[in-house]
């Protein structure tokens, strides 16, 4: 099992940590990370990981099980060896301001459309959105943008919290993606943004709102009958 030393702390970027497993000899898995792996629509870390004086340089991650898996360049690191990882903060820092704006941007069009997200994608240059719509049209993109940006403006405090399962499913509010439900998890972890949104969410986000900069929506597509995609990036 690896520790998830992110989901408690989104702004760690170092640790120490052992080695306890090797998938192969450059899959390496960790007691504990700050890594964070593939997933939700949030790329993986990249990064470093450091033995005395040699680096082996992290090009992603993925769960296997319960452990988090880091993709290095070379093979030499061996189980029980004492590594500190560090990630490329620029890359998360970009990609936690993206992942706020996308529940800020989500709850927009729930408020507006009463549309449920059916599906994302982070990046650093552009995001996406594909949500359920029959009728929205590029007439309202700038008033979804305007929304957005004026409750990044509004500093909204980001907390998380942890729920029992059986406690969070009675809350319908905490799942915007339409027909997904998280299945064998005892707890889920909470993400609220403010008093504006509060969401089911495993991924890293800013501490306050205004963190994100700003937002800018730059196309929409249909997909289908009923699916829309909306795009966006970060106006800074």
């Amino acid at each position: 099992m690896t520790v998830e030393l992110f989901l408690k702390d989104h702004y760690l970027r170092q640790c120490d940590a052992m080695v306890t497993g090797l998938i192969d000899e450059k899959s390496v898995v960790l007691d504990q990370t700050v890594f964070y792996p593939q997933g939700g629509g949030q790329p993986s870390d990249t990064g470093v990981l450091t033995r005395e004086n040699e680096s082996f340089f992290v090009s992603g991650c993925r769960r296997n099980g319960a452990e988090i898996v880091h993709v290095v360049d070379k093979p030499g690191l061996r189980i029980g060896d004492y590594v500190k990882g560090t990630i490329d903060w620029d890359r998360r820092h970009r990609l936690m301001r993206s992942h706020t704006s996308a529940h800020l941007l989500a709850h927009v069009l729930f408020s507006e459309t009463g549309a449920l997200i059916t599906g994302n994608q982070l990046d650093l240059d552009q995001c996406r959105m594909d949500f359920s719509s029959q009728d929205v049209g590029r007439e309202r993109l700038k008033d979804f943008e305007q929304k957005t940006n004026d409750l990044i403006a509004r500093n909204l405090a980001v907390s998380t919290s942890f729920e029992k399962f059986e406690d969070a499913v009675k809350r319908p509010e905490l799942f915007r993606l339409k027909d997904v439900l998280p299945k064998n998890l005892p707890v889920l972890r909470i993400v609220s943004i403010g008093d504006v949104d509060v969401q089911a969410d495993g991924g890293t986000h800013v501490a306050f709102t205004k963190e994100v900069g700003g937002i800018e929506i730059f196309d929409l597509k249909n997909k289908g009958a009923e699916n829309r995609r909306i795009y966006w990036r970060l106006s800074n």
